[in-house]
């Protein structure tokens, strides 16, 4: 089968988790990469909460990521002009909905209700990786998540998972998963082969919508 032939064909990792390879058509992805070259400046180094709950450290490797990121908080509008913030209109589409009625876990009723979408976007490079964690499911419902990575610059970044056993996932280009923000996850370190950091447009991007209930 052609890849052109399994775009936007959904299935299932495990009754919580959904994905889709080859996601978005061509055009799209290429916005999204524009978007992202436009937003170069907005990639910084994270801040990390301490451990008493107020003050925050900023740190590149932590304990918990290497990478930098940005966040467009509560920025999801209709009028918005960058795709990165009309995404949800791809990944919140009827397909999902047809295959989740019918072959994911019944936690996914909640996507029909009226939610509240906040935009992570982390850059890896030579070195990145996510430890594991849960994406702060006292507040997230779900977590959709569209990995960009395009060439070979950069080997590993495997996405990890549990839910009920461990689930890999190869790193893929214009990849879409989909699943309860309660989930434990990962990625694996990258790294290209003479060690050193690749262009921008080489590393691998994550593109995550967190959404919550209204």
């Amino acid at each position: 089968m052609k890849e052109t032939e399994k775009r936007m064909k959904y299935y299932n990792l495990s009754k919580n988790i959904i994905a889709c390879d080859n996601f978005l058509p061509q055009q799209q992805v290429d916005e999204l990469y524009s978007d992202i070259l436009n937003n170069r400046k907005m990639f910084q180094i994270p801040n990390w909460l301490n451990k008493d709950g107020v003050s925050v450290t900023k740190e590149l490797f932590s304990s918990s990521c290497g990478g930098l990121d940005f966040w467009l908080d509560g920025k999801t509008t209709e009028n918005n002009d960058t795709f990165i913030e009309r995404l949800h209109q791809w990944i919140l589409h009827q397909g999902l909905f047809y295959h989740t009625d019918k072959h994911a876990s019944p936690v996914f009723e909640f996507l029909k209700r009226d939610l509240i979408w906040n935009i992570h976007v982390i850059s890896y490079n030579n070195g990145g990786y996510y430890n594991w964690h849960k994406d702060n499911p006292n507040k997230n419902l779900f977590t959709f998540n569209l990995i960009l990575n395009k060439g070979d610059s950069l080997k590993g970044g495997d996405m990890l998972f549990y839910d009920n056993e461990n689930i890999e996932i190869k790193n893929k280009n214009n990849f879409m998963v989909v699943f309860p923000s309660y989930i434990p996850h990962a990625i694996t370190p990258l790294y290209s082969n003479n060690k050193q950091d690749v262009s921008f447009l080489e590393q691998r991007f994550s593109i995550q919508f967190w959404v919550s209930l209204q």
